[in-house]
């Protein structure tokens, strides 16, 4: 996996139009802290060092359903679910960006509630 060609892939499809600076910002996040074939955890504690203490869990979960939506990343429902602390792991996968195909990853129950 390319991390360039992703970042360029995104940029050229325009979705990043559709985001606010706080969830292109985890996006970046999530793309650098992925391996080489997509597969990424993370600490809440490493995102929150980015984007801040300030950033609520409840944004943090709206905002990996949009990156989701727009089929930048697949996260782990579980993982999702049991975000609570520092501690905590969000277990995800990184995609190349295919044209035309903004929203084939959606799932079910992702809600956009405080974004």
């Amino acid at each position: 996996m390319d991390k360039l060609s992703i970042l360029q892939s995104v940029k050229r499809s325009k979705i990043m139009d559709n985001l606010n600076t706080n969830e292109i910002r985890l996006y970046l996040i999530l793309l650098a802290n992925s391996r080489e074939n997509g597969d990424g955890k993370i600490l809440l504690r490493v995102i929150n060092g980015v984007l801040g203490e300030g950033f609520p869990i409840d944004r943090l979960k709206a905002a990996c359903c949009k990156l989701s939506k727009y089929g930048l990343i697949d996260v782990s429902a579980s993982s999702l679910e049991q975000i609570k602390d520092n501690d905590s792991k969000l277990v995800y996968k990184i995609f190349p960006v295919k044209q035309g195909s903004h929203t084939k990853r959606w799932k079910e129950g992702c809600s956009y509630e405080g974004i």
